[in-house]
């Protein structure tokens, strides 16, 4: 498999998966399932309710990865670029998913829209990361048994998806300095977040952040609205269905 082109078996392969690690900005058209929307290849766990990965089996069969970890996140800021601001995230694992969760950006830091956005990309990955570490205690995180093999993270922010999958590797070339010379604003969260990305890396799970439509994370801007705003309506990102044959046919009436 070439690298450059459509990693597709690596979504479902473990084995294969580090030839791809390299590869932190997603690309769905990877996936042949996906047509235009996010539910083209996204499934939810009936017991779990977690977001997964679908993809087509051997046998033509649409099913869930279930090693996939899936993660919509968003920032939220009230009074944005003012002194009075105040700023939230939230994390949308799924419809009433055990790890949802959401809160305030701890104050003793800048209080912006990007900084929320950078601290739910950080606090989702230090979700996982807990399982990840349960699993090196327990000497699986290598083997089929692991609680991940890949995890996705789905966010409507550029600033982030472009920090986290490109700008990074220039900044560590050029000490942290834009291309105007300047020192790179946040630079802290950035390389908190590179060096999480990189642990599962080690372990040969990739981190893949897709960049979607804000009209596609309307979930975790919910979740990232309730510390700020009270309570929100969390609309459901993918349902949870059993016949996804019959789900898509319906989706496309």
């Amino acid at each position: 498999m070439d690298v450059r082109g459509k990693p597709t078996q690596c979504l479902t392969d473990c084995d294969n998966v580090h030839k791809i690690l390299s590869h932190r900005r997603f690309n769905p058209e990877w996936n042949n399932l996906y047509e235009n929307h996010p539910a083209d290849i996204l499934g939810a766990c009936y017991n779990c309710r977690e977001l997964k990965i679908k993809f087509r089996d051997d046998n033509g069969n649409v099913i869930n990865d279930n090693k996939s970890r899936v993660i919509a996140i968003d920032g939220a800021c009230s009074e944005n670029g003012r002194q009075e601001a105040r700023a939230a995230f939230g994390i949308y694992f799924g419809d009433k998913a055990y790890d949802n969760c959401s809160g305030f950006v701890p104050e003793n830091i800048p209080q912006t829209n990007q900084v929320a956005e950078l601290i739910a990309a950080i606090e989702a990955l230090k979700i996982m990361e807990e399982y990840l570490d349960k699993d090196i205690k327990n000497g699986v995180a290598r083997s089929p048994d692991r609680y991940t093999c890949k995890v996705l993270i789905i966010i409507d922010s550029a600033y982030v998806v472009n920090g986290a999958t490109n700008w990074i590797f220039k900044w560590k070339e050029n000490g942290f300095k834009t291309s105007t010379g300047k020192p790179v604003t946040n630079r802290e969260l950035f390389e908190e977040l590179d060096y999480l990305i990189k642990k599962f890396n080690y372990f040969e799970i990739p981190v893949w952040f897709w960049h979607v439509k804000r009209e596609f994370n309307k979930s975790a801007d919910a979740m990232a609205r309730i510390p700020l705003y009270g309570e929100q309506e969390v609309p459901v990102l993918v349902p949870v269905v059993r016949d996804y044959k019959r789900f898509s046919e319906m989706r496309r009436r």
